[in-house]
């Protein structure tokens, strides 16, 4: 089965997003644990941000914000939906927008089912600090949801420029449920489904991975964890064979595809 994502403009996605009501002045506490669990469970150099809809505008980030885009801390601060949209390469925005419309829409359909353990990843090229484009994985792993809209949330970015990527799926969406992925292609939009056998990687495993990904070599993993060197080759060559890699980047690019280190 075949489906697409049509592009969509700044004004399409504005409409969709823009809400009218107000939120309590505390709704930053909703997202405080999300934001722990972030921190703890990262796969890689990170940021985040808190998006009001009602306002459509950025209210709060993470104190490394400025390690990531060109822009200091009080410009992000009440920056509008143009301004995160111009973060990203020119040739993703109306697909970037398109996904996020796309994912929001089938998130409240699936929510008004009752079914919660979906999760939906998003790539792109984003513009980091020196004026370049790298390759990013976004998330948003909590949203304030109120009379099934989405009032408010977190968005979480990972940095991915220090794996060798070329291409990447523009959405990836994991239901864990019936333990399937659909991945969309950057370009055509194509869809393409999945069975997801998702290997059993142990607490061990996931902490050389978490490692791994934040460029730790195998004699710095051996001394965080308190392993043999040759012990943590052994975990990498386990991790290896039960996602059927061959490197360590094509390892990570599995791990974050699949979700395995993120709660």
């Amino acid at each position: 089965m075949k489906k697409k994502i049509n592009p969509i403009d700044e004004q399409q996605f504005y409409d969709y997003f823009a809400k009218n009501s107000e939120l309590p002045k505390n709704y930053y506490t909703f997202f405080s644990e999300a934001i722990k669990n972030t921190k703890s469970f990262s796969i890689g150099p990170y940021f985040w941000f808190i998006t009001n809809n009602t306002k459509m505008r950025t209210e709060r980030i993470s104190e490394n914000i400025e390690q990531f885009t060109p822009y200091r801390k009080k410009e992000w601060l009440n920056s509008d939906t143009e301004f995160f949209l111009n973060l990203f390469h020119p040739n993703d925005r109306r697909h970037i927008m398109a996904a996020f419309v796309f994912s929001a829409t089938l998130r409240l359909q699936l929510l008004r089912a009752g079914k919660t353990e979906v999760r939906f990843n998003y790539y792109g090229r984003m513009i980091n600090r020196n004026g370049e484009y790298r390759w990013i994985l976004l998330q948003s792993p909590l949203q304030y949801i109120n009379n099934y809209e989405i009032k408010a949330s977190l968005v979480v970015i990972y940095d991915l420029s220090h794996f060798i990527i070329q291409n990447m799926p523009l959405l990836s969406i994991i239901d864990f449920t019936d333990n399937e992925v659909q991945y969309f292609k950057h370009i055509d939009q194509d869809l393409q489904k999945i069975d997801m056998q998702k290997p059993n990687i142990t607490h061990r495993e996931k902490d050389v991975l978490r490692l791994m990904a934040q460029g730790f070599n195998s004699p710095q993993i051996a001394e965080k964890l308190f392993l043999s060197y040759h012990t943590v080759e052994n975990h990498k060559r386990n991790l290896r064979k039960k996602t059927n890699t061959k490197t360590s980047a094509e390892l990570i690019a599995y791990t974050m595809n699949h979700s395995l280190l993120v709660l």
